[in-house]
C-alpha cells in the first residue's frame, strides 16, 4: 500500500510489482480509477497475483483499484475526496486537488519509465458496453503505432483510434503524450462482477505480455476486431428521465430516433437523435440523468 503523498484523510494505492527472473519490458497496468468497473479490478488483482517470476521476462506493476476512496463506497464516476473523475485530469499536478495530485503521483512514480500502459475500463453503474479498447494517435509515430498493436492483442470486439483531447485528461492520453505506448480496455456493464468479463480482461492482458515479449506463447485471437475512426457522443443538456429505444450493441443511422428525454410526469421534452451512423458501444441505462451526462456513445467506422 503506496500513500499519495499530501492528501488528507489518507489515499492509498495497493500496488504489486512481479519482476521477472529475465529481463525485458515494464508493463504498467491500472484498475479502478472508476472504482464501480469491477471486472478490470479483479483482473488486475489476479493478473499479479497469478503471474509468477519464473515465467516472466521484465517486469509488471499492477495498481487496483486506483480509486480506493470511492470503492468501498460504490462511487459512481468520481472520487469522494474532491468530486472529481479521475479521469479527466492527467497528468494531474502535485499541488492540486486530491485527484489531481494522485494523477501526478501516479505519472512521476508509478508510470514513468514503463514501456507499455494499459489502462482497464468498464460499463460504471449505469453504463452498457461492448467491449472495445481505444489508443491515440499522433501521427503515426511509433507510440501510435505500438499502441494500436497493444489494443490490437487484446483482442476485443472494436479498436477505435482517438484523436488527441477526445477524452480531456484521460490517463491513456497522457501517458502517450509522454511517450510510452498506452491504451484503454473497456470490458464488462452495470457495475456487475461477472468472471466472462474478468477472464476476457485476462485473456487480453496476458496477449499484450506475450506481444510485449514478457510471457512465452503465441497471441490467442477469438475475435475478428472492427476498426474504428472516432467516437460520437450524445449528452443531456438537461435533468431529465431517460427512455432510450435502441441496445448497445446495434446498428444506428445518423438522424434516426435513439429515444426520448421526458419530465417527471412523463411528458416528452426532448426526442433524441442519432449523431452518427455505426455501432452502440455505449449506452446509459438509468432512468434518471443530469445536465451534461453522457447519454450514448456511437462507433464511426
Amino acid at each position: 500500500m503506496i500513500p499519495v503523498p499530501g492528501v488528507e484523510p489518507a489515499w492509498d494505492l495497493p500496488v504489486t510489482v512481479v519482476r521477472g527472473m529475465e529481463d525485458g519490458p515494464r508493463l504498467t497496468v491500472t484498475a479502478g480509477i472508476h472504482a464501480a468497473e469491477y471486472p478490470g479490478i479483479a483482473a488486475a488483482m489476479r493478473l499479479g497475483r497469478e503471474i509468477e517470476p519464473e515465467e516472466l521476462r521484465g517486469t509488471l506493476v499492477t495498481v487496483a483499484p486506483v480509486n480506493l476512496p470511492g470503492f468501498f463506497e460504490r462511487s459512481l464516476y468520481i472520487n469522494p475526496l474532491d468530486g472529481k473523475n479521475i479521469n479527466r485530469v492527467f497528468p494531474g499536478r502535485a499541488d492540486g486537488s486530491p485527484a489531481e495530485r494522485l494523477a501526478s503521483f501516479l505519472m512521476s512514480e508509478i508510470i514513468a519509465g514503463s514501456d507499455a500502459f494499459v489502462d482497464l475500463h468498464g460499463g460504471d453503474l449505469v453504463e452498457a458496453l461492448v467491449p472495445f479498447a481505444l489508443y491515440q494517435t499522433s501521427d503515426g509515430d511509433n507510440v501510435e503505432v505500438h499502441s494500436r498493436e497493444i489494443a490490437g492483442a487484446y483482442d476485443l470486439d472494436y479498436i477505435i483510434a482517438g484523436a488527441p483531447g477526445t477524452v480531456s485528461g484521460a490517463a491513456y492520453a497522457a501517458v502517450a503524450a509522454a511517450g510510452i505506448p498506452a491504451i484503454i480496455a473497456e470490458v464488462g456493464q452495470q457495475g456487475i462482477y461477472d468472471q466472462e468479463s474478468v477472464a476476457r480482461h485476462l485473456h487480453g492482458l496476458r496477449n499484450v505480455m506475450i506481444r510485449l515479449g514478457m510471457l512465452t506463447g503465441v497471441v490467442e485471437r477469438k475475435v475478428r476486431p472492427t476498426y474504428l475512426t472516432g467516437t460520437k457522443w450524445l449528452f443531456t443538456d438537461r435533468d431529465a428521465t431517460y427512455h432510450p429505444s435502441v441496445e448497445v450493441g446495434e446498428q444506428v443511422t445518423e438522424g434516426q430516433t435513439i429515444g426520448e428525454l421526458r419530465d417527471l410526469f412523463g411528458e416528452t421534452l426532448q426526442v433524441l437523435n442519432a449523431p452518427a451512423t455505426g455501432p452502440v458501444l455505449f449506452l446509459v441505462t438509468a432512468l434518471a440523468v443530469k445536465k451534461g451526462d453522457p447519454l450514448i456513445g456511437i462507433g464511426i467506422i
